[in-house]
């Protein structure tokens, strides 16, 4: 029966994901905030929603593990919808058309993944007001981020942004703001609800199956909750916009760090990231290792491919599975 409601779980979070991701664009459309904002922060913010609510509730019932293996893993698996798509978006990579700029929140993504796996290992166990300072760190290096890419967006990207929100104009011309504020209530509200329920059946199903907190929230959870990022990336792609696909993957996994500082808030005696498995660390560096394969393919930018599928993708992939290897391996013992 658990695993009824685990999947039951996981359709309510791709319903209401994908509705998030209409309703956000409706509403940037419509306050006037533009593709740009939305690519960039909201998009990112209102798809990583399953994975904030389900690590904050797996941080509330004591399971850390599954609370930071769903951040490490939603990352790792963020980068693999890069190949999705790459599989289904034409001929040659990917990766290819689209700009450079992407190569900073690729790199804040990392320095972020990197001092958590730091932090991690190192196992600080100092706090403020019952909230790791490891963690207070990894919020304040993420506010710096943001606030570096939204000054580049700016800088680099006005005149396009510009551009691009001419038209996309009208693309809601018998939709209102409150239409789109409402639906987006209301699929947030489906998203806490089924959240809550994911991380509790989760937690279960670690426990019933042997494998373990770690392999549980960094694959089968992490993959779940991922499934609004890959429909808004997919449905980008699809529609040309190969910038706003990449910059969601890429973003999402910025916003996914501070999910860690939200799980400490919710979670009850020592700082989160002091308290659990080792194998999380591995988790976070092998998603600065897809990462920085995805940095790579921007910056070389090779025009060949293998049955559609670009040279980066191919190493992504395998890399993916690598990792789910290791994990569920080192896994199975705790």
């Amino acid at each position: 029966m658990v695993w009824v409601y685990f999947f039951i779980s996981a359709g309510l979070i791709i319903f209401a994901g994908m509705s998030l991701s209409k309703n956000a664009d409706i509403i940037a459309e419509k306050t006037g905030l533009g593709g740009a904002l939305v690519g960039v922060l909201l998009l990112p913010i209102v798809t990583s929603l399953p994975e904030i609510v389900t690590s904050a509730q797996a941080a509330i019932i004591g399971n850390p593990d599954i609370a930071v293996g769903n951040v490490f893993g939603s990352n790792m698996f963020n980068i693999v919808i890069i190949a999705v798509v790459d599989l289904v978006q034409g001929s040659g990579p990917l990766l290819l058309n689209v700009k450079m700029g992407h190569i900073l929140t690729g790199g804040i993504g990392i320095l972020l993944s990197g001092l958590a796996a730091i932090f991690i290992l190192a196992k600080i166990n100092l706090s403020i007001f019952g909230v790791g300072i490891d963690s207070i760190i990894l919020v304040l290096v993420y506010l710096v981020g943001v606030r570096l890419l939204l000054r580049y967006n700016k800088r680099e990207s006005l005149e396009e942004q510009k551009e691009q929100d001419e038209q996309q104009e009208e693309s809601y011309t018998n939709t209102t703001l409150f239409h789109g504020v409402r639906g987006f209530v209301v699929s947030g509200i489906i998203i806490v609800f089924a959240g809550r329920t994911l991380a509790n059946t989760g937690n279960q199903i670690g426990e019933l199956t042997g494998l373990g907190g770690s392999f549980v929230g960094s694959f089968l959870i992490a993959i779940t909750t991922s499934l609004p990022e890959l429909v808004a990336t997919f449905t980008a792609a699809k529609m040309g916009a190969f910038d706003m696909a990449i910059g969601n993957v890429l973003g999402a996994n910025v916003m996914n760090i501070l999910i860690i500082f939200i799980t400490d808030i919710f979670y009850t005696g020592k700082p989160i990231l002091t308290v659990i498995a080792p194998q999380n660390a591995i988790a976070a560096m092998v998603g600065i290792g897809l990462t920085s394969i995805a940095i790579i393919g921007l910056i070389y930018r090779s025009k060949k491919s293998v049955f559609t599928l670009g040279f980066d993708s191919w190493s992504i992939v395998l890399g993916y599975l690598l990792a789910a290897f290791l994990l569920f391996t080192m896994g199975v013992n705790l």
